[in-house]
């Protein structure tokens, strides 16, 4: 995920005289990467990619505290600066909820950690500078209240939700929802649970929160808004992706809460909300401070071998260093024969075992002061490289050498698509809360995605397409069979489109006489290699062509390293023969019996068609001695003999 960093706001917290530019560059050698600056409200925007294992850098305060130590290294001054937070005085924070005025209950499987407050405010827009920077990270202002929590979300990293406690009522009970049950949420809509939700409730049946997530219609505070449930959760992450995956509900909160936080940032973002509602919106305590946690979450130790740092880097780093730099990333460190003995942070889960410090120390130092040696190691084994995806990767390229354009299709389509597939809507894999409407299938078939492309560019005098692509078959109680297809469409004529398909064999050395096709339709033939069905090649009703190969069934056909036949040192001899077929003759079968007919035939090829009438190109020859025009006569005989006989064809001219 990307957060947006208005860099000063990001200098509230790091003090540094590193302009934005140098600090995008510095950052990125060595920490999150810094993917480009904007300019919002004649200010500096950093927009950071950070990756899901580094959630303590998902914040203004996060790349504040990644930043001071980055660029320390680099030798930059720079220290990282405490923002102000209100500072409870003895007995103000409470860990049993009989003591707080409104009575909440938690399922701790569900959420670990819930913190609570009650405050008198009053309500008001919000000054301008708080305004601003929400304006600069793309989050719409709306009142004193909300832009509080929204504020204290990004700058801490720990989303937080306010009630207006006079609706909410004296209960709350946090807990799973059970199928069926509704709510409507802040966005107007109405939504219909799966069950096993991470909902709040206010002990009356109605839901009044979906917990981590998005809060709701009924409990929302408004302008008349007096007194506030400031209220903050750590929730179990795996539930909360599926809850918001599920409804299609992708909040910034919700974003969060799914990856691992620390639940210890919980309380930092209490402290610095109450702050802000004190100094912002008259804000004044009518409760003592709830902290309901009854497992706290404790750091952990790692034990790293100092031999083993030399080993994995093939350098020599000063001890003295590396605590320097385990110590300023928050860990504890001390030394014991040999061994550094860590103590992580709850901050940092992403570190579990030795070489995640190996990684840590060896980024601070920086990867471009390490030199380049030879490894003290055992040489990795040299796997062969995966031939499928060679494959597919080498027929890309080819039917793009040929013309084609290759494209990407979703694999989900509307009914109407799922209609034009062969198959009934019901035999579809319905997704089950589809985006849109465009949306609601599991593809069986690529072809009607291809013809809504070629139809979007109809304004094209010609296009050819293709698609190696998975397709869905339904099967029952189990998940739906993945089947991938190599898959060409057309509006170039048929024959010409076959030509292309027969190419596609040809390139994968798969042998002429292994392929029959086999007519199921006046539009349609099955294409078979060795009896196996490989696809299917259709004249469309939009007057298209198009080709589905199975491509499993085409890599089993593959011959992986073919043999090439020694050119002939005899001139073969080539002809034309003209044959008027009757009406509804498969050309194919022809061919074949012309090959049985006739072992000295080289090749044969279709050269052209006019109504009945079908030409083709022979090639004579014999391995061991030069052939002659006599030796072809008897041969063209029982050519002319066999296709009169098997398919009452007529030779044009004299045999």
């Amino acid at each position: 995920m990307n957060i947006k960093v208005p860099y000063t706001w990001l200098k509230n917290h790091l003090s540094t005289a590193v302009k934005a530019e140098e600090f995008q560059r510095l950052v990125s050698l060595s920490g999150p990467s810094v993917e480009r600056i904007e300019t919002v409200r004649n200010e500096p925007v950093l927009d950071i990619e950070v990756t899901t294992n580094r959630m303590d850098t998902a914040s203004i305060r996060g790349i504040a505290r990644e930043g001071a130590v980055i660029l320390n290294h680099a030798g930059k001054r720079s220290r990282l600066v405490d923002v102000p937070k209100y500072v409870p005085k003895t007995n103000e924070i409470v860990r049993n909820g009989k003591d707080f005025p409104i009575r909440i209950s938690v399922d701790h499987k569900l959420c670990p950690r819930v913190t609570a407050v009650i405050m008198s405010v009053k309500t008001n827009h919000s000054p301008s500078w708080l305004s601003t920077k929400l304006e600069q990270v793309d989050i719409r202002s709306l009142n004193n209240l909300i832009d509080i929590t929204n504020y204290v979300m990004m700058e801490i990293g720990q989303p937080t939700h306010v009630f207006d406690a006079d609706r909410l009522g004296s209960v709350l009970n946090i807990r799973a929802s059970k199928k069926g049950e509704k709510l409507t949420t802040l966005d107007g809509k109405t939504r219909v649970l799966a069950g096993g939700d991470i909902v709040a409730d206010n002990g009356k049946g109605e839901l009044v929160d979906l917990i981590a997530i998005m809060g709701t219609a009924n409990s929302v505070v408004t302008e008349n808004t007096k007194r506030i449930l400031f209220f903050i959760e750590h929730a179990d992450p795996t539930r909360i992706r599926k809850t918001s995956m599920g409804l299609a509900i992708r909040t910034q909160a919700a974003q969060l809460n799914e990856k691992q936080l620390d639940p210890n940032l919980v309380m930092d973002a209490m402290l610095r909300g109450i702050h802000l509602f004190q100094e912002i919106a008259d804000g004044e305590l009518e409760s003592p401070i709830l902290d309901l946690y009854p497992h706290p979450v404790e750091n952990t130790t790692i034990t790293l071998p100092l031999a083993k740092v030399r080993t994995y880097l093939g350098i020599e780093i000063p001890e003295k260093t590396q605590v320097s730099i385990l110590e300023q990333l928050g860990c504890s460190v001390r030394v014991e024969e040999g061994m550094l003995i860590v103590t992580i942070p709850t901050l940092r889960p992403d570190l579990t075992i030795p070489v995640d410090l190996i990684e840590e120390i060896a980024r601070m130092y920086g990867y471009h002061n390490l030199p380049s040696v030879l490894m003290d190691t055992p040489i990795p084994t040299q796997y062969p490289e995966e031939t499928n995806f060679a494959k597919e990767h080498e027929m890309k390229l080819f039917l793009a050498a040929l013309g084609w354009q290759e494209i990407y299709t979703y694999s989900t389509v509307s009914a109407e698509l799922a209609a034009q597939s062969g198959y009934v809507v019901k035999d579809h894999v319905k997704i089950q809360n589809p985006l849109n409407d465009d949306h609601v299938y599991l593809r069986r078939s690529l072809i009607p995605s291809h013809e809504e492309i070629i139809h979007q560019n109809r304004h094209l005098p010609s296009m050819s397409v293709f698609e190696l692509a998975n397709t869905y078959t339904p099967r029952w109680h189990n998940i739906p069979e993945e089947k991938l297809h190599l898959t060409l469409t057309s509006t170039q004529p048929f024959l010409t489109v076959k030509g292309y398909a027969e190419a596609v064999l040809a390139k994968l050395y798969i042998l002429p006489e292994s392929v029959t096709y086999v007519r199921t339709s006046d539009a349609s033939a099955k294409i078979l290699i060795d009896r196996h069905d490989a696809g299917m090649i259709s004249l469309l009703p939009s007057g298209h062509t198009a080709v589905d190969f199975i491509w499993p069934v085409l890599l089993a056909a593959a011959r992986r390293n073919p043999q090439y036949a020694p050119i002939s040192q005899f001139t073969p001899i080539i002809e034309d023969m003209t044959l008027t077929l009757p009406e509804k003759t498969e050309v194919a079968r022809v061919l074949q019996s012309i090959k049985v007919a006739e072992k000295a035939l080289l090749s044969i090829e279709v050269k052209g068609v006019y109504k009945q009438n079908v030409t083709f190109t022979l090639k004579y020859g014999f391995p061991d001695k030069q052939i002659t025009s006599e030796d072809v006569a008897p041969m063209r005989k029982r050519i002319a003999e066999t296709v009169q006989k098997h398919h009452h064809a007529q030779f044009v001219g004299a045999v």
